[in-house]
């Protein structure tokens, strides 16, 4: 992301779009993990440790979509 790191784009989000579901994703980076607790005590949903499959993914983004009461994704043909 040019210009910001992930923890600023989740306190931005947070403020403009309070009720936006996040999913934050490690940049594969040796603190990782610090990074990803951080992020989800600023407010995001879930978090994807790298590396993970498409179907993880996926997975999580149905996930948090049930919680909000939407309908899972679509399979992609």
């Amino acid at each position: 992301m040019p210009g910001q790191e992930g923890i600023e784009t989740i306190v931005k989000l947070r403020h403009q779009r309070p009720g936006v579901a996040i999913i934050a994703m490690s940049g594969g980076a040796t603190h990782s993990k610090f990074y990803l607790d951080i992020a989800a005590k600023l407010g995001a949903h879930r978090v994807l440790t790298k590396p993970f499959t498409p179907a993880d993914l996926i997975k999580m983004i149905d996930d948090v979509l049930a919680e909000k009461g939407l309908p899972p994704e679509a399979p992609k043909p």
